[in-house]
């Protein structure tokens, strides 16, 4: 897919990352890392600007080779960077994928996850033409969690060893989204 896409909601734009984002991306995680770091096990004090680098050239990459996309969000009123909200783990054979999302500290409780995350609900729906997309949270991830419910998603269940988290597999819960979730 073409990397000029844009998607807006009344109070974000979602575009995939740009080189020039470079610098907002690094301060938003370094920002953010003591709320991130429990749950995204990339995200810690070490994060720089050329691990910023490669994050945004392997997301460029995978949108136009389809493999997954990711959005930066932005303010739509200050173009302050927000966070990211993705489509991973596609899997053609079951026409579903994974949701992911992080908003950074500055952000948070505003229900702007929620707001990206309708956004890139509805493109996978309405423009991939996928039928399902799973979140994947831990458990103890109370804040993800309410974003799930918060956009419609039903608590599926507890699925062991779900995710793998500093060398270790842990549970996690599934929330599950189809189509007539949202309509």
């Amino acid at each position: 897919m073409k990397l000029d896409f844009e998607l807006t909601t009344p109070r974000l734009v979602l575009r995939p990352f740009k080189p020039a984002d470079l610098t907002a991306f690094v301060k938003a995680v370094n920002q953010s890392c003591e709320c991130l770091q429990p749950w995204l096990e990339w995200c810690d004090t070490d994060f720089d600007q050329q691990q910023a680098y490669e994050w945004i050239e392997a997301s460029r990459l995978s949108w136009q080779h389809d493999y997954s996309y990711e959005l930066a969000i932005f303010d739509r009123f200050n173009d302050e960077f927000v966070g990211a909200v993705s489509l991973s783990a596609i899997v053609p054979l079951f026409n579903s994928a994974n949701l992911g999302y992080w908003i950074t500290h500055n952000y948070h409780r505003q229900g702007l996850a929620t707001e990206a995350n309708i956004a890139i609900i509805q493109f996978a729906f309405q423009m991939l033409g996928l039928t399902r997309l799973e979140i994947i949270t831990h458990i103890d991830n109370y804040a993800s969690q309410k974003t799930a419910l918060a956009c419609n998603a039903v608590f599926e269940c507890e699925a062991r060893n779900r995710i793998f988290y500093q060398n270790m597999p842990i549970n996690g819960y599934v929330y599950s989204l189809v189509p007539q979730d949202l309509y």
